[in-house]
């Protein structure tokens, strides 16, 4: 199975947690650096979530989950102990069209969760394709040591860039050179 890269906007939207220990944790940080609503289910939650639910950055429904639990979201993250519970979020997910991501479990997930760098607007995403978030973690670490503060700058120039010649009658190849010029300037700062 291949999986298409794509960014989900989900800033807003409805997004449940089924699990509350670390790699449940994991997964809330990263739906909430995206301004996703989260959800949590589960009978028992580690105190990193807990925190999570006090200072009210998260919903906790403290139970185990419920057939139909999953109805209304907009995406799902199975991510319990219990491999049944898993399959059973991941299978109602996927008879609803709603996204699923099962820890632990590609052929049970619709969408994989990439090890993500962020520095303002410019976003990298390393992925294995799940067959190992940890090199994927480490891939991301080393990018986060090379990319500085110069490609914020840079993105910032081509964005104006792109915006004043947006309308120009270039020909694509002559709006690339004029990316690339920048890109060359940008790179020897």
């Amino acid at each position: 199975m291949a999986y298409y890269p794509v960014m989900l906007d989900i800033e807003g939207k409805r997004c449940l947690v089924v699990g509350g220990g670390k790699v449940a944790c994991r997964k809330i940080k990263s739906l909430l650096e995206c301004g996703g609503k989260v959800t949590v289910i589960s009978d028992k939650i580690c105190d990193e979530v807990g925190e999570l639910s006090k200072e009210n950055k998260i919903d906790v429904i403290h139970r185990s989950y419920i057939s139909g639990d999953a109805a209304g979201y907009f995406l799902v993250v199975a991510a319990c102990d219990d491999a049944r519970i898993n399959e059973l979020v991941a299978n109602e997910a996927k008879e609803s069209g709603i996204l699923v991501n099962v820890a632990d479990n590609l052929k049970l997930s619709s969408y994989i969760v990439p090890s993500v760098l962020r520095r303002q607007d410019l976003t990298i995403a390393v992925a294995t394709g799940g067959k190992s978030p940890l090199l994927a973690r480490k891939i991301r670490e080393e990018l986060e040591k090379t990319i500085g503060d110069r490609y914020e700058k840079l993105l910032d120039e081509l964005s104006k860039a792109r915006g004043e010649i947006k309308h120009q009658n270039l020909t694509i190849e002559e709006k690339i050179e004029i990316y690339e010029n920048i890109i060359e300037k940008g790179e020897k700062i």
